[in-house]
């Protein structure tokens, strides 16, 4: 009898393990919200100067990156896309297809996952370093809060710089996509900007943006929480920033599912437009 019952034991208590590490993740993230939010009116929480190095690591020196691979991706869009349509009606749709997709999805999506790779990822081996060699400790026991002073800077840096970055992508992947359709299948521009406008809306960048914000408390709470509970050796910093950039791009895709069948809902009954 006890073989029987062994295996339902077992996913009792990794289903238990589980919704006790997601109870404490959300707490965590909780109080990292809540401290970001006092540290600007506080400085005894964290130094403003920090905040502003975060954000000049998570948002200024992702522009690169964010703006070149914006723009192949809308020319990549556009030339995979124009050849398509042009065997069905107009080529000149891919101008509404592009703007659609990109603002409302793909924009949002990559710049989060190109966001988790490289700034997530930092964040965890940052943090994990630390909990390895007792800084995170050290800070405690001095009585500094090291959620505060160490989390809140970096939770806030990137539920700022993260929208910023997938505007920059946007724009950069819409110049691609008009560079592109322009010289490589000669469609006249005045067809390009009408046929945008017909199609694109103002709440596909607004819901873009609100994506955005989402992805960073995401990539956020699940890098840093990963990093500050590191135990261990150095080795267990690089398995946990592993598992941190692979749960952050699982939690990105189905969020981003989640809300599009949201704002779906929401369109079906009028509410968006």
């Amino acid at each position: 009898m006890a073989d029987l019952t062994d295996p339902i034991a077992s996913l009792g208590k990794f289903l238990n393990r589980q919704v006790a590490h997601l109870g404490a993740a959300m707490r965590f993230g909780l109080s990292a919200m809540w401290f970001g939010v006092r540290g600007l009116f506080s400085r005894r929480i964290y130094p403003r100067h920090d905040l502003i190095v975060q954000m000049d690591y998570t948002g200024a020196r992702s522009t690169l990156i964010m703006v070149l691979l914006g723009f192949l991706v809308g020319a990549s869009l556009v030339i995979q896309t124009t050849p398509s349509l042009a065997r069905y009606g107009p080529a000149e749709l891919v101008a509404g297809v592009v703007g659609v997709s990109i603002l409302r999805t793909l924009g949002p999506l990559l710049a989060a996952i190109i966001f988790a790779g490289r700034v997530g990822a930092g964040f965890t081996a940052e943090l994990g370093t630390m909990a390895v060699s007792e800084e995170i400790t050290a800070l405690d026991t001095m009585g500094i809060n090291p959620v505060g002073y160490l989390v809140a800077p970096r939770f806030l840096a990137a539920c700022i710089m993260l929208p910023a970055c997938t505007v920059m992508f946007d724009l950069a992947a819409l110049i691609g996509g008009y560079v592109v359709g322009i010289y490589q299948f000669n469609i006249l521009p005045e067809d390009w900007f009408n046929i945008t406008k017909q199609f694109v809306k103002m709440s596909d960048f607004t819901f873009g943006l609100a994506k955005s914000v989402v992805f960073a408390w995401l990539i956020t709470l699940v890098c840093c929480y990963k990093g500050y509970h590191v135990r261990g050796s150095g080795i267990e910093v690089g398995r946990a920033t592993m598992q941190a950039i692979v749960i952050c791009l699982v939690l990105i895709i189905v969020s981003d599912t989640v809300m599009s069948l949201i704002y779906n809902f929401l369109y079906r009954m009028g509410i968006v437009s």
